[in-house]
């Protein structure tokens, strides 16, 4: 049984890990808008206007670091995102 104290902290908990979530949410949108326009989306890959999809063109400089914080972000999202899952599925029960 659970007190009404221990309640409030579990929610308190999860709308941290909730706000953790929007701020990466949202730095992954800045990062998006920040990377190289001149790429090839992968939408241009189903409409076959990617021509260079599969081609060993290498990232340097701001676009690999902005690859890299895409991608860091991302698993960050992730994980963020299976925790909440995790925290609600146990205290809610």
């Amino acid at each position: 049984m659970q007190g009404a104290g221990t309640h409030e902290i579990q929610n308190i908990i999860i709308t941290v890990f909730e706000v953790f979530a929007l701020v990466v949410s949202l730095l992954m949108i800045a990062v998006g808008l920040i990377q190289n326009k001149k790429s090839q989306t992968g939408l241009s890959a189903l409409n076959g206007g990617n021509d260079e999809l599969f081609s060993n063109s290498k990232e340097r400089g701001l676009d690999k670091t902005m690859s890299i914080w895409m991608f860091s972000l991302g698993i960050s999202l992730f994980v963020i995102t299976i925790i909440i899952c995790i925290l609600t599925n146990t205290i809610l029960k």
